[in-house]
């Protein structure tokens, strides 16, 4: 996530840039007044259970919810540094990074694993029952070391330039930023959206053809999961896209690449603020969830009543 500060924003007009901070400190202040306690919320919920009744799906929104917190806890130094520049030096830079682009990763994860699972629990049953209780302590740690190892390159080319008050990406060579900021974007958008896509649909046309599941609040639930993380992070790599073709036009259109890659800059402040609004509006979705599975539904057989429960996200 490319914060707030840009060597090419100098040249904007100042209103534009004033209006930009303005905006994206306002938006970060409602996500960490709303999200934290929200968050914080769900996790005593949830953990005021007997962990003998917790299944899988509610240790994932655990998962979800602690990630986001992790998330909303940074916010204040963003908005610092959204309106009095980066004087907070290199170590805690790095550090900020590290922690922030952490909790994204390992959200973006969670929910993909989520829908993943879910597609395999209620398609594949005695598949997922076979990986048992430490398969999926495994999954859960899984989540956090590659969100670790996919953190590194942010961190990596995130540093304060010498007498600068920025803490930016920081790449040796045009190259170099392309290959950061596709990696970006195809590991942090797009395998996880087709992953969510691909599972949704197959099983969308699977579940529709038993009356068992045609379940309008749940078909509102898993809608509301894909395209909450569709409209909330497809903005950033919009963004990342657009440098991409910013720096790739540098030497054929140069006057076309500087308009570019000035208005981005503005535009990512706004834009990388809808990720907090994500972690905000995720404990308001998954607190339904987590209701609907200790639901029991009465009607159903202890077989039916099983596989349905274990449809619910």
């Amino acid at each position: 996530m490319e914060h707030l500060n840009s060597s090419r924003t100098s040249t904007l007009d100042p209103t534009f840039q004033d209006s930009g901070r303005l905006t994206s400190s306002v938006i970060l202040g409602m996500c960490c007044v709303l999200g934290l306690p929200a968050n914080i919320a769900v996790l005593v919920v949830i953990l005021r259970r007997s962990p003998r009744r917790l299944n899988f799906t509610l240790y994932l929104m655990l998962n979800l919810a602690s990630s986001d917190i992790l998330c909303l806890t940074t916010v204040p130094v963003w908005i610092y540094t959204v309106l009095h520049g980066w004087t907070l030096g290199r170590v805690i830079c790095k550090l900020a990074t590290f922690l922030l682009y952490l909790s994204l990763y390992a959200n973006v994860l969670t929910v993909t694993l989520l829908g993943i699972q879910r597609y395999i629990q209620v398609l594949y049953t005695q598949m997922w029952s076979r990986l048992g209780s430490k398969g999926e302590v495994a999954l859960l740690l899984a989540i956090w070391v590659l969100a670790c190892v996919l953190t590194s390159s942010a961190v990596a080319t995130r540093d304060v330039g010498e007498g600068e008050q920025k803490c930016e990406r920081k790449t040796r060579s045009d190259a170099e930023r392309i290959a950061v900021l596709l990696l970006e974007t195809l590991l942090g958008f797009v395998v996880p959206f087709s992953a969510l896509m691909v599972s949704y649909c197959c099983l969308h046309r699977r579940v529709n053809q038993t009356a068992l599941f045609s379940n309008t609040k749940l078909t509102w639930l898993v809608t509301s999961v894909v395209v909450a993380f569709f409209i909330f992070w497809i903005p950033v790599h919009i963004v990342n896209v657009v440098d991409i073709v910013g720096i790739a036009l540098r030497d054929s259109w140069p006057k076309a690449s500087e308009r570019l890659l000035r208005y981005r800059s503005t535009a990512a402040r706004v834009v990388r603020s809808f990720t907090f609004i994500n972690s905000c509006l995720d404990p308001f979705l998954y607190a339904f969830a987590s209701r609907r599975i200790r639901e029991k539904p009465k009607a159903l057989s202890d077989k039916g009543e099983s596989r349905m429960q274990s449809t619910m996200i």
